[in-house]
């Protein structure tokens, strides 16, 4: 799956940036001592973000907001703060062993919820915290992309950056030694699918991660040609820990992760529909990803010979997604952005 949506990732930015998905939900308390919610912005803007209105929904409570979010703020939602009407007015209940957790804007849409405990973990599902612990998110945008995953954090932090999550380093080169111009290296495991992006570069390190067991995969380009290395062994992280000295050497020698021939069949987008041009030689199946690589609709058409349209599906919440198209041995992904 991830392997795939790497793939996607580096089809997309080739006609454009990454998109970045906008987040609050930063950590949630499940301590029946002291239970909270706390929101950040992230990507973080400048501009201070109106949550009057805007409501915070478990499973067994609701309260609602009366207040801003400023740049570089925590805002800690909790039974203290409500009482006071410093934030809002209502309850936060959470159920420590499994609950969601969604923040309503004032006009309806959900702009943030988590779901726990759900794996593989990633940006709306996170593991059972213990009874005294939080569920932490990890939010990290640079230059190749976005990477983001809930975690078990023991010790909580309301008000303060996350910390305690695990990662995993190293270095990726090319046989010789040779530095990559462009790599994406991807940590793939239930507690997490984690990444970072390269360039220019050897080191890297993949922050965000819970503790568990990975695989560790780098895709890279060398000239003109993607490629793919993974580490010979599954590597296991504790909790708040780094792994390092985890090294990929990648076989440039061999056959590159993407063909150089021709992308078949042609796809292209049009409204909320993908129009495919086939030659009827092979069966077409056409995948549909959301941003973090989950599948979320599959289209087999059979034998496509001249153009197919395919109708996306009206339950499909606004947002980025990524389709690609088989037909034998070839295939072709495009970016959808939906309103």
């Amino acid at each position: 799956m991830i392997k795939l949506l790497v793939c996607l990732l580096f089809a997309a930015a080739m006609v454009a940036a990454n998109p970045v998905v906008e987040t609050y939900l930063s950590e949630v308390g499940v301590d029946p001592a002291h239970q909270f919610v706390e929101l950040r912005f992230a990507p973080i803007y400048h501009e201070p973000v109106d949550l009057t209105h805007w409501r915070i929904i478990t499973s067994s409570s609701a309260c609602t907001l009366t207040c801003q979010l400023g740049y570089g703020e925590f805002l800690v939602v909790d039974s203290e703060a409500l009482a006071g009407g410093d934030v809002g007015f209502g309850a936060v209940r959470i159920n420590p062993l499994g609950d969601s957790v969604m923040l309503v804007t004032d006009s309806g849409p959900i702009a943030d919820r988590v779901y726990y405990p759900r794996y593989p973990t990633d940006y709306e599902s996170a593991p059972l915290p213990p009874s005294t612990g939080s569920i932490a998110f990890w939010n990290y945008d640079d230059a190749e992309g976005q990477s983001m995953n809930w975690y078990v954090d023991s010790t909580p932090t309301p008000g303060w950056e996350n910390d305690d999550y695990s990662s995993i380093a190293g270095t990726v080169t090319v046989v010789g030694g040779d530095t990559l111009n462009e790599v994406y290296v991807v940590a793939s495991g239930t507690k997490g699918h984690c990444s970072c992006g390269l360039y220019q570069e050897t080191d890297y390190d993949v922050a965000g991660l819970g503790a568990g067991e990975y695989e560790v995969t780098a895709y890279a380009r060398h000239d003109g040609e993607w490629y793919e290395g993974t580490y010979p062994e599954s590597v296991v992280v504790g909790y708040s820990q780094t792994i390092g000295g985890i090294n990929i050497v990648i076989p440039v020698a061999g056959v590159a992760e993407m063909p150089s021939t021709p992308l078949l069949p042609p796809m292209r987008v049009s409204g909320r529909s993908l129009l495919l041009s086939g030659d009827g030689t092979a069966p077409v199946n056409v995948q549909l990803y959301n941003q973090l690589g989950s599948r979320v609709a599959t289209f087999p058409l059979g034998t496509v010979n001249g153009e197919r349209r395919v109708e996306l599906p009206a339950t499909l919440a606004p947002g980025v997604y990524f389709a690609e198209a088989r037909e034998g041995p070839y295939r072709s992904a495009v970016k959808v952005a939906l309103w």
